[in-house]
């Protein structure tokens, strides 16, 4: 709900707040007051505004913290409140307000003015502050034509208006010490008995607590325990449904990780990516009169094939067409006739192997050699062209060698150990690296840009592991079948695994240092020391073989033994450093 909040200015009169009440649109409407405001210090004005909301049918509330106006509010049937936003209190909440039954000089002025403002209301307009003064006038001039004297009804009110809260303090304070009077004397006895009732009670209840619910224990004791090699030769299996941990049937599993390095490499191969030299030669098939049977019908024939070889020393040429040779058996389809040979010639294309001007050779018509059987070669002119430009080149002796360095790198070893669970104890004799796909970049025959090569390769990485669990329960199997019935593991620390094969029937030689000493549990501690007191439960527990110290803490110092409650007594079993 909204609400019309009217902050009183100092200058403002009993009027004006009315007038703001009849104007208002809400309600509810909000007083707020200066500090000792002297038109809200006058339980006439408060009366006056309490009867104009009414009137009106609107609620008005004190926005104060003075405690003067709180109770003058109170008194006149006005609801107030600390601030905007807490809950107003209503004048029947308040305790503090004087009682008194009898009508004092200011509610009798109050009774009269509420008179004159009944009349005053039904006679004077409403519409504007002019209006309002007007009837305020003749709510005065009404006020004097009541009495038998002007002069004695002006006194009357002026007496009331100026009865302030210093004078309602004062009647307040005449009440209560009236009050305070009229209790019995007895009280002040009864406020002793009620105090040593409540103090009898905290005491029976406090003794309760301190010494049946407070009482605890705490018993600390600590075992000497005697350290053990243990060394046991044990059976390494990989099918889960062939372990037996009792047997030292161990099941072996594996970590592996797998990670792509890069080897960078020089290439040292050479190439020389210059232009080719090119030319023609005179390519002589050689066909014999002895052995052949060629005839028109059945001619022989000799191919050269596009791309066939033809050496000059160690410098190779290539043919760029396919070249044939046909011989009816005649002579006079002979180029060159011989005794027994018919040699028939042609000329053909020819390219250089490789670039390179060591390619360009003069003519020679010997020294040759031919890929082509029976066919013989020769050039009758240079060959022109060849220019040289060296390039670096990627050998398969290059990667090979690249290869050998992969496989040195052990980059993945602390990275897969890290992998290994805390639960798991690994085999370190068992790790090992291999080399998978290698793939070198530039290919093998190609050009390594400034002679710098790689090779990525795929390397895994792989190591055993046994499960810690596993080899506990077979070391305690083991250990406990030799100790007394007074005796018992502590602890199983430092395992380490040696001698080990991997092979059909895989196995290794399992080590660690076992802990053993008395039995001493918590029921046993509790048996000797429930309800008994702390020197004979020291003495008790102490003479236990293997007990090096007690110590009892109690919740208490007034508590000088054991509770007999088993959940007020705790128990802490500790094993001594060796």
């Amino acid at each position: 709900m909204n609400k019309d909040i009217y902050y009183i200015e100092p200058e403002d009169d009993i009027t004006d707040i009315i007038n703001h009440l009849k104007s208002s649109k809400q309600k509810v409407i909000a007083l707020v007051p200066p500090k000792k405001l002297s038109v809200m210090r006058s339980a006439i004005n408060l009366k006056l505004i309490a009867k104009t909301a009414k009137n009106l049918d609107k609620a008005v509330v004190i926005v104060t913290l003075d405690p003067v106006l709180m109770k003058l509010a109170a008194v006149s049937g006005l609801p107030f409140a600390k601030n905007l936003q807490s809950r107003p209190v209503l004048p029947s909440e308040y305790k503090d307000a004087p009682v008194s039954s009898k009508p004092s000089l200011k509610d009798q002025s109050i009774n009269e003015v509420d008179e004159v403002v009944e009349e005053s209301e039904q006679d004077a307009p409403q519409s504007s502050k002019p209006a309002d003064t007007q009837t305020a006038k003749k709510v005065e001039t009404k006020n004097v034509q009541k009495g038998n004297s002007t002069l004695a009804n002006k006194s009357k009110v002026h007496q009331a208006e100026e009865l302030d809260s210093n004078e309602f303090e004062q009647d307040s304070d005449e009440n209560n010490e009236k009050t305070i009077k009229k209790i019995p004397a007895f009280d002040s006895l009864r406020k002793w008995i009620i105090l040593g009732v409540a103090l009898l009670i905290v005491l029976v209840i406090g003794g309760i607590w301190a010494f049946v619910l407070a009482p605890a224990a705490k018993i600390m004791v600590k075992i000497k325990t005697t350290p053990d090699n243990f060394s046991e030769n044990i059976t390494l299996v990989t099918a889960a449904d062939q372990s037996n941990n009792k047997e030292g049937k161990i099941l072996l599993e594996s970590e592996s990780l797998e990670k792509e390095s890069s080897i960078e490499f020089e290439a040292t191969g050479e190439r020389n990516d210059g232009e080719k030299a090119s030319g023609k030669l005179t390519l002589t098939a050689n066909f014999s009169f002895s052995t052949s049977s060629a005839s028109p019908s059945n001619p022989d024939r000799i191919s050269v094939p596009i791309g066939s070889a033809f050496a000059k020393g160690n410098l190779n040429y290539l043919t760029i067409a396919n070249t044939d040779f046909s011989w009816d058996g005649s002579t006079t389809s002979c180029t060159v006739r011989t005794t027994n040979t018919c040699q028939i010639r042609k000329t053909v294309d020819v390219v250089a192997f490789e670039g390179g001007t060591r390619f360009n050779i003069d003519p020679a018509a010997s020294g040759w050699q031919s890929s082509v059987e029976k066919v013989d070669a020769f050039n009758s002119s240079a060959f022109t062209g060849g220019t040289d430009k060296i390039v670096k080149i990627v050998t398969a002796s290059d990667v090979e060698k690249a290869k050998n360095q992969a496989s040195q790198i052990d980059e993945g070893k602390d990275e897969l150990f890290a992998k290994v669970k805390e639960t798991e104890l690994k085999i370190d004799a068992s790790y090992k690296k291999t080399l998978g796909d290698a793939v070198p970049s530039p290919a093998v025959g190609e050009v390594a840009a400034e002679g710098k090569a790689k090779l990525l390769a795929k390397i895994t990485y792989k190591v055993n592991v046994l499960d810690k669990s596993a080899i506990e329960e077979y070391i305690r199997t083991l250990v406990s079948s030799r100790l007394g019935e007074d005796q018992k593991i502590y602890e199983i620390g430092s395992l380490f695994i040696e001698r080990f094969q991997e092979n059909n029937a895989a196995s290794a030689k399992l080590k660690a240092i076992v802990k053993t000493g008395p039995e001493v549990t918590e029921k046993t501690v509790l048996d000797k020391s429930l309800g008994k007191k702390i020197g004979e439960v020291t003495t008790l527990i102490k003479s236990i073989n293997g007990v090096s110290e007690v110590k009892v803490d109690t919740s208490f110092p007034w508590v000088r033994s054991i509770p007999e409650d088993t959940n007020k007594v705790s128990v802490t079993i500790t094993i001594e450093e060796n």
